[in-house]
């Protein structure tokens, strides 16, 4: 096409028409319109490498000492003492923490929310209905603050709740008993985790070759006494001694009130918390409700013929039929949640971004912060991705 230009343009006499013929070729001119952004693109990159390159980009502060307190940390021991990577390395616990939680917890009341937006019950059905229109149409953030200070209304240290001397209530947070360990209770709940995600595995397989061999042990059976082998395994070579940690309140000889033991749910981790499950929630629950009215009514149908009770209705025909469609959407429910939990920072909850942000105000470096959180979400987005992908192909094989 580019030979057949210029033996045209070379035919023609005079440098009008030789112009007039580029000015009329619809392939010259895409090219020129590309050729033109191409060099601003080049000029634009070339002054942001400059730029970058004035700049001190390293990470070489970060092995300074942090300096400063976390009011959070999960499995981690964090004094001021320690290093910014390890007051950063907290902040991402604290993240996937709350993230964590919070799919965990917005999928149990999706699910629940939105079969009860399909029942007959008109009270049930209401409610649900109620709860997805208020919750879905008010900004998160305005949520988040708000659990905050319903949570900070709770009585004073000196005039904390106890029920039954075993829970502590008060505006500092909500002590709850808690099964905790003298030492390497962190690697515990580690090798628990990673026992899970063995045994899930196992399981898959598993599954694939009983297909092929009738008498091959169940795939949940042979799942559940791996994790059980990793658990106990794990407990005795790690020398867990577990005991019951029930909260204690009590006065010192100043008159200062002391709050220890238990799981402490404090006000800032329970206001973010509640918001993301309650706010996630209300889309999972569409989702849940559409994906089950796509199934044909038929499938209820027969499973009303066979006598099968709601129950069995709904976990043998309905959900699992419907996961099909419900995966790939609720992957990015998953991923929003995963990203509006920086969203803590509002309400003081160190998370990656507010723990960044510290480091920020008191070293500098802002961009190589910045790109590393980016870089830090980016990761956790892509673990839940493909998470979410392998589960979903699991789902979607003929024949599972």
């Amino acid at each position: 096409m580019l030979f057949a230009l210029y033996k045209q343009i070379k035919s023609q006499d005079s440098i009008t028409e030789k112009i007039e013929v580029l000015r009329n070729d619809k392939s010259f001119r895409k090219f020129f319109v590309q050729f033109i952004f191409a060099i601003f693109m080049a000029f634009f990159l070339f002054y942001i490498i400059s730029r970058a390159f004035s700049l001190e980009l390293g990470f070489g502060h970060l092995t300074s000492r942090a300096g400063f307190g976390i009011s959070h940390s999960f499995l981690v021991d964090y004094t001021s003492n320690d290093s910014r990577w390890d007051a950063y390395f907290t902040g991402v616990i604290n993240t996937i923490r709350v993230s964590l939680v919070g799919i965990i917890l917005a999928t149990i009341l999706g699910v629940l929310m939105g079969l009860a937006r399909l029942s007959k019950n008109f009270l049930v059905n209401r409610i649900a209905a109620g709860y997805v229109e208020f919750i879905r149409n008010t900004p998160l953030l305005v949520q988040i603050i708000f659990w905050q200070l319903v949570l900070l209304q709770l009585p004073q240290i000196s005039n904390a709740l106890t029920f039954g001397g075993i829970s502590v209530w008060s505006n500092r947070g909500i002590l709850l008993p808690f099964i905790n360990t003298i030492e390497n209770g962190s690697l515990w709940v580690l090798v628990l985790l990673i026992g899970l995600v063995i045994s899930l595995v196992l399981r898959s397989y598993s599954s694939k070759y009983k297909e092929e061999n009738v008498n091959f042990i169940s795939p949940n059976l042979l799942g559940l006494l791996t994790f059980l082998t990793i658990a106990i395994a794990g407990y005795f070579i790690l020398g867990i001694d577990l005991y019951t940690d029930v909260p204690v309140l009590e006065v010192n000889q100043y008159g200062t009130y002391i709050q220890s033991g238990g799981f402490a749910l404090t006000p800032e981790f329970a206001a973010i918390l509640f918001a993301l499950v309650l706010y996630t929630g209300t889309f999972i629950t569409e989702i849940v409700r559409g994906s089950i009215q796509s199934l044909p009514k038929g499938q209820t149908e027969a499973a009303q013929a066979l006598g099968l009770s709601n129950y069995q209705r709904i976990t043998l025909i309905i959900l699992p039929q419907a996961l099909r469609s419900i995966i790939p959407p609720l992957t990015n429910q998953y991923l929003n949640l995963t990203k509006n939990s920086s969203l803590s920072v509002a309400i003081a909850y160190p998370d990656v971004f507010m723990v960044s942000r510290t480091i920020m105000n008191n070293a500098g470096h802002a961009l190589p912060m910045l790109s590393l959180i980016l870089i830090t979400f980016l990761c956790l987005s892509l673990v839940i991705s493909l998470f979410m992908n392998l589960l979903n192909k699991r789902v979607t094989r003929i024949g599972a």
